[in-house]
């Protein structure tokens, strides 16, 4: 498979060609579009090289480009890539090839890989159960909770029956763990 910058150093070859002929360049970017179809370059592209091929250029490459190219993203790093851990997190991976954020995308990007995951992720449900008061219902806080995609129970105000753990539960078990420290969840488990 031909890379993009070969596709368009042969179609400025045929620019240069066809400027030579005195082809318009709207019927050379129609015959662009039947030869190479999604892989043509725009009109206004075929324009700007058909007006460097009537001042005398004949250069078809791109000159060089002031910065830094990109070094690190060669062969050898990529196969070091392929071997790492899949579960190392892209900031270790900087770490570790001393390499930069750019480098390191473009051969991401090579490789295919879609996410290099930084831990197994849980997946956390998160579901309110408030009452109407008005810190409840502003704008801002409804907002945010759509944000994160929260569910809302609705529990109306002064309901016990919806929630009766509110009453029965959570009163006495506070009373009889005040003051108790536990060294893990294990402990705390026990005690409740």
């Amino acid at each position: 498979m031909t890379s993009d910058i070969e596709v368009r150093t042969k179609q400025r070859c045929v620019i240069e060609f066809l400027t030579a002929e005195q082809i318009a360049p709207i019927d050379i970017h129609r015959r662009f579009l039947k030869v190479y179809g999604d892989d043509t370059v725009e009109v206004s592209t075929v324009r700007r090289w058909v007006v460097r091929f009537n001042s005398g250029e004949s250069e078809v490459h791109d000159k060089p480009r002031p910065g830094r190219p990109c070094s690190a993203a060669t062969p050898h790093n990529e196969q070091r890539l392929i071997h790492k851990d899949r579960q190392i997190t892209t900031r270790e991976l900087f770490a570790q090839f001393n390499i930069g954020c750019n480098a390191l995308e473009t051969m991401l990007g090579k490789l295919d890989y879609r996410k290099v995951c930084s831990r197994p992720e849980k997946q956390t449900t998160f579901r309110l159960q408030h009452d109407n008061a008005r810190p409840h219902t502003s704008l801002v806080t409804t907002a945010h909770i759509t944000k994160f995609g929260w569910t809302v129970l609705p529990h109306p105000p002064y309901s016990p029956d919806l929630a009766p753990s509110d009453f029965h539960l959570f009163g006495p078990m506070k009373d009889g763990l005040h003051g108790h420290h536990f060294p893990d969840n294990d402990a705390v488990i026990a005690a409740v």
